[in-house]
């Protein structure tokens, strides 16, 4: 009995996340560390065990997008320093503190509400500070403000600055004026921080792509992203020929049911595709509700037997039709949606670029309804339910697995 009833799922090449540690690790410089980005379950590919093998291959640090995720991490055992990169409510931190999690700070009255905490209740709390550089989205601008929350900090019984940071909005683009001067303000805004007295904590700026163009900005670590998962920030970063990335993730499902339809027999929701004579329509268990996008219907495509087969008709909720050669097919033939079978692919890169979006978004929409399975050396060695899990794993008990 296999460990989920519904034959679609997710399934992750640790390998490939390995290799992907090891090639940054090679590319940036011997002094600079790995901070791995495990936000939103890990693009997609499910945050614990990504976080685990990263840990394993090169990375020393771990960074997520909320508190709630860094949770999660310290749940499943693991204490290596995890930061949360974006906002966290006044009221939540003692969370952090207990759980010796670092926070993302830019506000002088939110290191005062924690100063103030901190008092009453004791404890230690380790804060990054963001600037903004040029992303426009949070962070502290001017040199004054920097200046008066560091001091804040510094000032503040049982708060640590343990970090200073930017994130750069066009690292992965062919023009490098913006990633450029976003940089060059960075170092005026720690030079005036020197000048000042302080002695910077650990200094961090680069993304996967300014990572891979730029590594002598590598400081003391670099912020490990989609490149952990083996997909390159843009077209121009992957031409540039640097580090050798290896996509991690395939989606696969099985053939549910199949049938043959006469001419102009119509298929799906509002009948948008019509069948030929004694076409032979296969529906598959995967949908809009498991985070495959409803714009590929009557554009995209699966591979069936290693060749590619059009999906027909539109996506549904939970299910897929494709037209396969007459003939041919079986119940339980397995499908590709991303991936590789044989010598045919269907890349994250290819989905995004027919959905007008970029792979991030691909691998990130792909929820819970689908189990990850965990690959190494060919050989499965783990799963993941996501909101599942509990109901699941006490099926796996009582099955013997």
């Amino acid at each position: 009995m296999k460990p989920f009833a519904r034959d679609t799922w997710i399934e992750i090449d640790l390998d490939a996340i390995a290799s992907n540690v090891q090639a940054l690790r090679r590319h940036i410089p011997s002094h600079t560390q790995i901070m791995a980005v495990v936000k939103a379950d890990g693009y997609g590919h499910g945050s614990t065990t990504i976080a685990k093998e990263a840990l394993s291959n090169g990375a020393s640090r771990l960074a997520v997008a909320a508190l709630d995720e860094a949770l999660v991490l310290r749940r499943a055992g693991i204490t290596a320093p995890i930061l949360v990169l974006g906002y966290t409510p006044i009221e939540a931190i003692t969370n952090a503190i207990h759980e010796n999690i670092e926070l993302t700070v830019y506000h002088v009255d939110w290191v005062e509400e924690a100063a103030r905490l901190l008092q009453a209740e004791g404890g230690h709390l380790a804060l990054h500070v963001k600037v903004d550089t040029g992303m426009g989205r949070i962070g502290v601008r001017e040199e004054e403000e920097v200046l008066k929350l560091v001091e804040r900090i510094n000032s503040s019984a049982g708060i640590e600055w343990a970090g200073i940071f930017t994130h750069f909005a066009c690292a992965d683009e062919e023009d490098t004026t913006h990633v450029t001067e976003q940089h060059v303000r960075f170092q005026q805004l720690l030079t005036v921080l020197k000048e000042a007295g302080n002695m910077l904590p650990l200094v961090h700026c680069n993304n996967t792509a300014a990572a891979i163009l730029f590594p002598e900005w590598g400081y003391d670590l670099i912020r490990l992203g989609i490149g952990l998962y083996g997909l390159y920030p843009s077209l121009y970063v992957k031409q540039q020929g640097r580090v050798t990335l290896t996509p991690a993730l395939s989606l696969k499902s099985r053939i549910a049911h199949i049938k043959t339809l006469p001419q102009k027999a119509s298929i799906s929701y509002g009948a948008t595709y019509y069948a030929d004579s004694n076409e032979q329509i296969a529906t598959v268990p995967i949908g809009y509700g498991d985070g495959f996008s409803r714009q590929l219907s009557n554009r995209g495509s699966a591979i069936w037997s290693g060749k590619r087969v059009p999906i027909v008709g539109r996506v549904c909720m939970d299910q897929i039709m494709l037209s396969i050669p007459e003939g041919t097919a079986n119940v339980g033939d397995e499908v590709v949606l991303y991936g590789r079978q044989g010598q045919e692919e269907i890349s994250l890169d290819e989905i995004a670029t027919l959905l007008g979006t970029i792979n991030y978004e691909i691998s990130c929409m792909l929820n819970y309804r689908i189990p990850r399975v965990y690959v190494r050396n060919g050989q499965y060695v783990g799963i993941c339910h996501g909101i599942a899990n509990n109901f699941l794993q006490e099926s796996r008990k009582k099955a013997g697995i």
